[in-house]
């Protein structure tokens, strides 16, 4: 149940700004409160003055702030005259400090009296002035002359978010819910704690199990919600309320549009309060509303014709811009419709296909019935209907209605309506590429959104067999995909054969080397052949159940485009390289993506975004960080146009490489965004991995508990989904990596080697020697030596085989094999992985007497940290060996104590770990006795053991520590792989230099 009713949760996220005034004050000073509207400058001021009438000083107020008039300690005046004329015949001084709420609309008089009165040290100030107002010249001299500190006050990060609405709830949200949250609101504490309140009163936010889950705002914004963000938008001009009136129903609009509507002033002034938030992407620059949910507020209090007006006028803006694409004829067809109109049938219908691939379901079904009743109309009028749906079919007409109606139906989670639609499709004519394309996404729908894999196979055979080499070609990608999904990779590199070149010998062959790469000009051969064997059989498939998230939308299923050099390619290529990669082999896959990326240019969306992602996971797979982050910088650059799907696997590949570039924290922070999306299931990511990678993620940047409770809903998540091996060996490896940063080395490396014996088992070479490195690397290398060196023979990634080197150099004692080592990984700009290398060989050094070469090892290390602005992992960090407090708990007894420190009861955690509630009680007895606890609450700060870095745990809130000052200061995450004025995104270094 919430444990706070009232209204001091939002100060939860305030430790930094509450400390840095009371210091102000201490010192004998004072504080200006500045932020924008609805940040909570008032309740902040308040909670000051409070500590500071708690601390014996004599506080007078005017403004409203601090009370009723005498009540605890804080007397309140009703204007700044008779607050002085109360201070002269007291006699002041610098125990009184006077708050002042809303200093900007001091009149100028008042305003110089108060700053005479601080300058001659009668008093210190406290108060709060909006940004982006208009200051008196009186307050202006308050911190010009350095009498008040200036204290921003800026919206909430997610981090402070999440513990405001951990003080609310008295429990934690899980990272989707709790990303929607900050989307929605911005961080504003006051529209947060009207949505929450509203989320609370109606259900929308409830607790399931250990987890609070908010299912979203259904409908127009509640009456006092919306009364708040229309306050928001007051004294606005008529110009002004023109330009808000447009975004609200057509945001983003273009920079330029707005220009050409002759609203460019109107445009720069909201900008400056903070109502109109700018977005640059490349050259194009677009405007949207700061808010989100004000520009709802505005439609539902806009009068009909208003918003009719307003959406045609968008529509044309956007028509007679620079840009004709499908997204902004899905943009305009759905303005017109909302307005009454009903475009042709042609405009439909492309509309529908772009909210398909943009995975924007709910707009797509309109479209996708409104095309149906044209077509029904329009049969009834002219009858013969039957006669003219068959000869639309032909053209892409009933068919295709059809197959985007199964795909909408599975992407809003009604999978089985949807394979009610897909068999109705399979009987129709369009042509052997439609039918193919319908087959493709029937049993993308079977596998991932009813988790049948084996009915998907046999589905898939008995297609392939009727449509024969017509439409075979395009189905080899869904064969591919199956077969990844089963853990059968080298039966996805084999469809690849069927393609000239795609597939080569496999990574294991003799002699290594890729097969030969596809040029343009090569011929298809082989689609109507017998192919590789069925996937359906044996040993792989996954039990029937509910798919992984409420949407669907296969990505990367269609291969029949003949763009680029020949049908299937588009599709299958990518599958076929993520195969390859994962055997061990990414240079080889990364050889054949680069053969067709000018190809891959003119490939469909869904087809490229697959392309580079790929490409992104062979570099990724490679160890190769600056080619990465090429690779990651193209992804994110095109994942605008990809809709959700592609923003999702670009904040993926962009934690991916931040993590591995040392920088935890941003990679969080993605990770957090990315747990939000609904984009419908994907071949390549599942939302249990997502979750394991902020696990992952929130572990490295010390963070120890929340990444144990991250963890635990990740595991939740994926036994509720399809069984998918290669994913979930890669949350096996994140669950081995939070219990070794947390301290629980023996059931990390035991994790770590389960997670070893699976990938070999399925051929998965770089997985396997991964997992052998961290066991080694957290516990003892002598074991994994062997080994590892064997898999490393028939490996071909460049970081495998140093992570086998290093293995072996460790189990060695052999000091100079780890500088080489550490060298190499430099050459990579692998610089975490270069200074763990580096302070394993001081410490071997050390250990042999060399005390000069240790500290030159070791002061490597730390200057490889320093570059990369982290830190070594507590395994080795000098001298760290069983220092920490909780290492003697076992990994059951650890998830415990992580659960019971947020939150959690007996029953709940027993529900959770599918365990007794007796089975509980008794870890947790044994817990309490080995750390020396007798409650919970002490749990919280034993569970973190390496400092919180700026800004870092939201737990550290409720363990009772103090953040740094400032922290609404630090720069906010740089994108992974992007370009910032020809600089690496990732390191800072000039594009091109080395790390």
């Amino acid at each position: 149940m919430p444990i706070d009713t009232g209204q001091q949760w939002v100060l939860a996220g305030r430790e930094s700004e509450l400390g840095a005034a009371g210091a102000a004050l201490r010192q004998g000073g004072g504080v200006l409160l500045t932020g924008g509207s609805g940040v909570g400058r008032t309740r902040l001021l308040a909670a000051v003055l409070e500590e500071a009438a708690a601390a014996g000083r004599t506080v007078v107020t005017v403004g409203g702030v601090g009370g009723r008039r005498g009540s605890g300690g804080v007397r309140a005046f009703g204007s700044v005259a008779e607050c002085l004329r109360w201070l002269r015949q007291s006699g002041g001084g610098q125990r009184m400090v006077l708050g002042c709420d809303d200093a900007h609309l001091l009149d100028e008089a008042d305003a110089h009296r108060v700053y005479r009165t601080a300058a001659a040290g009668q008093l210190a100030v406290a108060a709060t002035v909006r940004q982006d107002a208009r200051h008196p010249v009186g307050v202006d001299r308050l911190w010009v002359e350095q009498l008040v500190e200036r204290v921003e006050v800026a919206p909430f990060d997610r981090t402070a978010t999440a513990a405001v609405l951990r003080a609310r709830l008295g429990g934690r949200l899980d990272a989707g819910s709790l990303e929607r949250l900050w989307s929605a609101t911005q961080g504003n504490a006051l529209v947060l704690r009207e949505l929450v309140e509203h989320a609370l009163d109606v259900g929308s936010l409830r607790r399931e199990r250990e987890v609070w889950s908010w299912s979203g705002l259904a409908g127009d914004p509640p009456r006092r919600l919306a009364d708040v963000l229309l306050l928001w938008l007051r004294d606005l001009s008529a110009r002004e309320e023109e330009l808000v009136g447009m975004l609200a129903v057509a945001e983003p609009l273009e920079a330029d549009a707005v220009a050409r509507r002759g609203l460019a002033s109107a445009a720069e002034a909201l900008s400056r309060r903070g109502v109109v938030r700018v977005e640059q992407t490349g050259r194009r620059v677009r405007l949207r509303l700061a808010l989100p949910l004000a520009g709802r507020t505005v439609v539902s209090r806009m009068p009909a014709l208003t918003a009719r007006r307003l959406r045609l006028q968008a529509a044309e803006a956007i028509e007679d811009g620079e840009r004709t694409g499908p997204d902004e004829v899905l943009r305009t067809v759905t303005l017109r419709v909302a307005a009454g109109l009903v475009p042709e049938r042609r405009l439909l219908l492309e509309a529908a296909r772009t909210a398909v691939r943009r995975q924007e379901f709910a707009r797509a079904e309109q479209l996708c019935r409104l095309v149906t009743d044209e077509d029904r109309e329009g049969g009834e009028e002219r009858g013969g209907g039957e006669e003219r749906g068959a000869g639309r079919t032909a053209a892409g007409g009933d068919g295709e209605v059809a197959l985007l109606l199964g795909q909408v139906l599975a992407g809003q989670g009604r999978h089985e309506e949807a394979e009610e639609v897909f068999a109705s499709v399979r009987g129709r004519p369009g042509g052997a590429a439609g039918r193919a394309e319908a087959v493709a996404a029937r049993v993308a729908n079977i596998a991932f959104g009813l988790g049948r894999v084996e009915t998907a196979a046999a589905v898939l055979e008995e297609e392939r067999d009727r449509l024969g080499a017509a439409g075979a070609g395009s189905l080899l990608t869904a064969r591919a995909v199956l077969a990844v999904l089963a853990d059968r990779l080298p039966e996805a590199v084999a469809a690849g054969e069927a393609v000239v070149g795609l597939g080569g010998p496999g990574p294991a062959s003799a002699g290594g080397g890729g097969g030969r790469v596809p040029t343009e000009g090569d011929a298809v051969v082989g689609l109507g052949g017998p192919g590789p064997a069925p996937i359906g059989g044996g040993g792989g498939a996954a039990p029937a159940g509910r798919g992984e998230g409420a949407a669907g939308g296969p990505a990367g299923w269609s291969g029949g485009t003949e763009a680029g050099g020949g049908a299937g390619v588009a599709g299958l290529l990518p599958v076929v390289a993520f195969a390859r990669a994962e055997l061990g082999d990414p240079g080889g896959a990364s050889a054949s993506l680069a053969s067709w990326a000018r190809q891959a240019e003119a490939w469909p969306e869904e087809a490229l975004l697959d392309f580079r992602s790929v490409a992104a996971h062979c570099a990724l797979v490679q160890g190769d960080l600056r080619a990465a982050g090429t690779a990651v910088a193209r992804l994110v650059r095109g994942a605008a146009g990809a809709g959700r799907l592609g923003q999702l696997r670009a904040w993926v590949y962009q934690a991916r490489l931040l993590r591995r570039r040392g920088r935890p924290e941003d990679a969080a922070a993605l990770l957090w965004q990315a747990g939000a999306v609904r984009a419908g299931y994907d071949w390549l990511t599942s939302p249990s991995w997502v979750l394991a990678l902020l696990a992952g993620a929130l572990a490295e940047a010390g963070r120890h508990g929340e990444a144990l409770r991250t963890l635990a809903e990740a595991r939740s998540a994926q036994r509720a989904g399809v069984r998918r091996p290669v994913l979930d060996d890669a949350i096996g490896f994140e669950r081995a990596v939070v219990l070794a940063h947390a301290g629980d080395r023996s059931g990390a490396a035991a994790q770590a080697l389960e997670v070893a014996d699976r990938a070999e088992a399925g051929g998965r070479l770089p997985a396997a020697i991964a997992a052998l490195h961290l066991a080694a690397r957290a516990t003892d290398a002598a074991p994994s030596a062997a080994r590892v060196q064997r898999l490393a023979l028939r490996c071909r990634a460049e970081e495998a085989r140093l992570q086998a080197e290093q293995v072996r150099a460790l189990a060695r004692g052999d000091a100079e094999a780890l500088v080489a080592v550490a060298g190499r990984f430099r050459s990579l700009a692998a610089l975490p992985a270069a200074a763990e290398a580096a302070e394993q060989a001081g410490r071997v050094h050390r250990a042999a007497g060399r005390r000069r070469k240790g500290r030159l090892a070791s002061a490597a290390a730390q200057e490889l940290c320093a570059r990369f602005g982290g830190a070594l992992p507590p395994w080795a960090e000098p001298g760290e060996r069983g220092t920490d407090a909780t290492a003697a708990l076992t990994t059951r007894e650890r998830e415990v104590a992580a659960l019971a420190a947020g939150g959690l009861s007996n029953r709940e955690i027993a529900d959770r770990l599918v365990v007794s509630v007796r089975t509980v009680e008794n870890h947790l007895h044994r817990v309490y006795h080995k750390l020396g606890v007798v409650q919970r609450a002490a749990l919280s700060e034993l569970l973190v053991t390496r400092p919180v870095p700026e800004g870092g745990d939201a737990e550290a809130v409720g363990a009772g520590r103090t953040a740094q000052a400032g922290r609404a200061a630090r720069p906010r995450p740089r994108p992974a792989g992007g370009e910032e004025r020809g600089r690496c995104a990732m390191c800072a270094q000039p594009l091109g230099s080395a790390g």
